[in-house]
């Protein structure tokens, strides 16, 4: 089975939230968006625009999307000299979890890129009988900012934030549905203005044909990244986990109303002593 290697951008034009288990009274946000949360949020899209007033069969097109289209998680973005560069995570020892930029240029602590990507929304529940705020709900949500903060390459100035990612699709009719897409609302608390995001650039890779820099194999049943670190959730149970440095995160959630099974997965940026063939299943994980 051939696919086709697709590279998006997109602008944020709201604050975005990507939500990880709290701490405290804070509700702490990934610095990316899963591959997962994408596969949703496009299904959705493409329902309503397929279905019009019928209600739309989230169910049946979710799986189709999942069939057809392999995501990458997007990463944040800058814009230099009109080329966008991503930066990635990677673990280096001793000091854990950095972010490197794409032309690797720059490299930072994970601490540091949360202080230039991220801000925090207060937050409170209020009381219906009295409209006034309810008892210890006090609360701060983190968000991608959708402008930088202290970037050195643009001498101080604040500049727009990106999100920028790879779509594998497979050679059939389903590319015009996914080259409609414009406008996508991601993430969580979109009801409330967060996660809109615009798509600034796509583009086919027909003489390149790599992800991140890494090669990328499009002639199989699943398309395959080779890559000596992984960014994307690579599940534990499908590689050997002695050749693996990071960490761990537990997997869980819902689909289509019932709950699946937690598993236990390298977070991205986790690197392997040896280059390794990744396979990118229906929901985005990468499995060795």
């Amino acid at each position: 089975m051939s696919w086709n290697l697709f590279r998006w951008v997109w602008r944020l034009e709201a604050p975005l939230f990507i939500g990880i288990p709290p701490a405290g009274a804070l509700n702490r946000c990934r610095l990316y968006v899963p591959a997962r949360v994408l596969w949703g949020t496009v299904t959705a899209e493409i329902s309503r625009a397929r279905d019009g007033e019928k209600f739309p069969d989230y169910g049946k097109l979710g799986w189709e999307v999942a069939l057809n289209c392999r995501f990458t998680y997007l990463y944040p973005a800058e814009k230099i000299n009109g080329n966008y560069l991503a930066w990635l995570p990677e673990f280096e020892q001793p000091r854990g979890l950095t972010w490197r930029r794409q032309d690797g240029r720059e490299k930072v602590t994970d601490r540091e890129f949360r202080r230039r990507l991220l801000d925090a929304r207060p937050g409170t529940a209020i009381e219906p009988e009295t409209d006034s705020v309810s008892e210890a709900t006090l609360r701060e949500t983190e968000c991608i900012n959708p402008w930088w903060c202290n970037l050195s390459g643009h001498g101080g100035k604040h500049s727009h934030v990106f999100l920028l990612g790879y779509v594998f699709l497979r050679k059939n009719g389903f590319r015009r549905q996914i080259e409609n897409i414009e406008t996508l609302f991601v993430g969580g608390d979109t009801r409330y203005g967060l996660g809109k995001i615009s798509r600034v650039g796509w583009r086919e890779l027909s003489g390149d044909s790599t992800v991140f820099g890494k090669s990328a194999h499009l002639d199989k049943e699943d398309p395959e990244i080779q890559s000596n670190i992984v960014w994307g959730h690579a599940l534990e149970s499908s590689q050997d986990s002695s050749n693996i440095s990071g960490t761990k995160e537990l997997l869980g959630g819902w689909d289509q109303g019932i709950q699946w099974k937690g598993s236990l997965a390298w977070i991205p940026g986790s690197y392997s002593g040896d280059e390794l063939t990744w396979s990118i299943d229906n929901y985005g994980y990468w499995i060795c």
